[in-house]
């Protein structure tokens, strides 16, 4: 069974690779799996870890923020001039000044700070001569409350910043005065002169941070002091309590971070509230971080194992359609190799690179049967060009002679502008039946449409005139033969001759910016309609099309020469110049010298 299936896989293309790609994903989904296994743990607790310091970091921010502001308070009640003015005071003895200091201070500070924080409990004033004087918001002091009776009065004068204290106070007086147990934040610090300022605030504002936080459903958030004392919690009833001593030893002395408690199988992360020096403290279970991870891993298992059973069940259809095109096209190449049929096409199918191969291969068949034609049609252009070479030559010989016959006539009858015209119109026959340089210099190409011009002046006299400036320094540069005298005898056909007015032609040659040769061809005459205009850019445009060029004359004659000769690198340009200018032809070309490029 085996050897059957081998056999099958190395004479089947489809097989083949059926087999391949399934031992891939085999191959890819086992190491998925084990990877996933071993690191999805490790990814998720990172991922928490992250969230955890992220959502620290939010509740740090405000908690961070509600100090901020209570120390503000603070600062600019304990530096007002109230104030200061209370702690010079000699005498508790109500005076008109008194009076009038606790006036500005209610006005000024109290009612204000009583209606910003309505958290606050209770403001009190102690001053250095010993008497005291107590504000209170939402509860009441006992008239035998003094702050000297504070644990921390002892330890004052050691406190260079605001002291931040918590505890349990059972100094308040409730509505029906009974004594009360608050849970309370304290600012304490001595003032300018010797006094102290304490400020008691409830905390339940910065207790409603700590029940925003929630990471895990069975973790826990925590704020403690340098003792373990818990401020607040993510459960209130644990306010005021003490947070167990192995999370505090393990974040004592440390300013953030992330550890691993192994004995109470738990993450704990932490950082430090600036302002007080406390620290906040998220306790996430590892049991419950384990459950996403098992869900992650086993989620990823199943996925895999399904994505496995699709991709083996779209290899197979894929794989099939792939070798079914290329056994059609194979089939197709052994048909026309023995018919040498090159009509037949492959049917395309799809667009992939199965279809690009088969476009390809019908195009290659298309290029083939082209070349053919091509080749044919090349052959009896090239026995046309035989035939009309040796009749050129024939009739050339036989045009010389007779040429000749008459300029000796013309110096018999003393007719010298006969001579003329036989004379220069020999000269051009010579230059224009010499197939063996089809290229000539500038200078053997203006002295050709010299020739034509003295034949043309011959003939109409001074109603044809016509000016040459090309530098000497261009006449070496090399062009193709008969370039400007079409042009020449253009502008007489449709100038002189069709008008009956005399025409003045310029020829220019210059040097461009690029270095490039360019020849410009100008009459006065009436210039070019939008008809033969529009022909001559179609025929510009059309000049690499495989018509008849053996039937192009005159201007499509030249510009298929051009094309011919220098491709893209010659440029021909048809216009008319503003105002009834007359017509201008410019042609541009790469500057060759004898020598070689310029």
């Amino acid at each position: 069974m085996l050897a059957y299936m081998y056999k099958t896989m190395r004479r089947s293309l489809k097989w083949k690779l059926i087999s391949i790609i399934v031992t891939i994903l085999v191959f890819t989904v086992s190491l998925i799996g084990l990877i996933s296994y071993y690191q999805t743990s490790s990814y998720l607790r990172s991922d928490i870890d992250h969230l955890s310091v992220q959502i620290l970091k939010q509740a740090n921010m405000n908690l961070d923020r509600y100090y901020s502001e209570y120390e503000f308070a603070f600062l600019m009640f304990s530096n007002s001039l109230e104030v200061r003015d209370w702690m010079r005071m000699t005498s508790p003895k109500l005076t008109s000044e008194s009076i009038r200091t606790y006036e500005w201070m209610k006005e000024n500070y109290l009612n204000r700070m009583f209606l910003q924080y309505p958290e606050v409990l209770s403001i009190s004033l102690y001053n250095p001569h010993g008497f005291e004087q107590h504000f209170c918001n939402l509860y009441t002091l006992p008239l035998s409350y003094s702050i000297k009776n504070e644990p921390y009065f002892q330890s004052s004068s050691n406190f260079e910043k605001i002291k931040f204290i918590t505890g349990i106070s059972d100094n308040y007086l409730d509505a029906s005065g009974k004594q009360t147990r608050i849970p309370v934040l304290t600012l304490f610090k001595q003032v300018e002169g010797g006094g102290y300022l304490k400020i008691d605030i409830l905390l339940g504002p910065s207790q409603r941070v700590m029940d925003q936080i929630s990471i895990t459903s069975s973790g826990a958030a925590a704020v403690v002091d340098d003792a373990g004392t818990i401020i607040h919690h993510s459960d209130a009833g644990q306010v005021m309590g003490h947070l167990d001593d192995r999370i505090v030893e393990a974040v004592k002395g440390k300013k953030e971070g992330a550890i691993v408690e192994q004995s109470g199988n738990e993450l704990i992360v932490f950082q430090t509230i600036p302002i007080t020096g406390w620290k906040i403290i998220a306790i996430l279970p590892y049991e419950e971080i384990g459950k996403s991870i098992y869900y992650t891993r086993n989620m990823m298992i199943v996925i895999a194992i399904g994505a496995l059973i699709i991709s083996v069940i779209l290899t197979y259809f894929a794989a099939s359609s792939i070798t079914r095109r290329i056994l059609v096209l194979r089939r197709l190449m052994k048909t026309m190799q023995l018919t040498n049929d090159l009509n037949v096409r492959v049917q395309v199918e799809g667009t992939d690179e199965v279809a690009d191969l088969s476009i390809s291969f019908n195009n290659l068949l298309g290029h083939l049967e082209q070349s053919v034609h091509d080749l044919a049609e090349t052959r009896v252009l090239q026995h046309r060009a035989v035939i009309s070479a040796l009749q050129a030559q024939i009739n050339s010989h036989f045009l010389y002679n007779t040429l000749e016959t008459i300029n000796s006539m013309a110096v018999i009858a003393k007719q010298p502008h006969i001579g003329l015209v036989s004379v220069n119109l020999s000269n051009m026959l010579r230059y224009t039946s010499d197939y063996k340089h089809m290229q000539v210099t500038m200078r053997e190409e203006l002295q050709h449409l010299e020739h034509y011009l003295n034949i043309m002046k011959v003939r109409y006299k001074d109603e044809v005139t016509y000016q040459l400036d090309v530098p000497q320094e261009l006449l070496n540069a090399i062009c193709t033969k008969a370039l400007l005298q079409p042009l020449v005898e253009n502008c007489i056909k449709h100038g002189r001759e069709t008008t009956g007015e005399s025409v003045h032609i310029e020829v220019t040659g210059r040097l461009t910016d690029d270095g490039r040769l360019r020849l410009t061809v100008r009459d006065n005459g009436g210039g070019f309609d939008d008809v033969t205009l529009q022909r001559l850019h179609e025929e510009l445009n059309a000049a690499d099309n495989g018509y008849d060029r053996s039937r192009q004359v005159g201007l499509s004659n030249l510009i298929y020469r051009l094309r011919m000769f220098y491709q893209a690198e010659g440029a021909m340009t048809f216009y008319n110049l503003p105002d009834g200018g007359g017509a201008v032809v410019d042609i541009t070309l790469p500057l060759m010298t004898e020598g070689g490029a310029a």
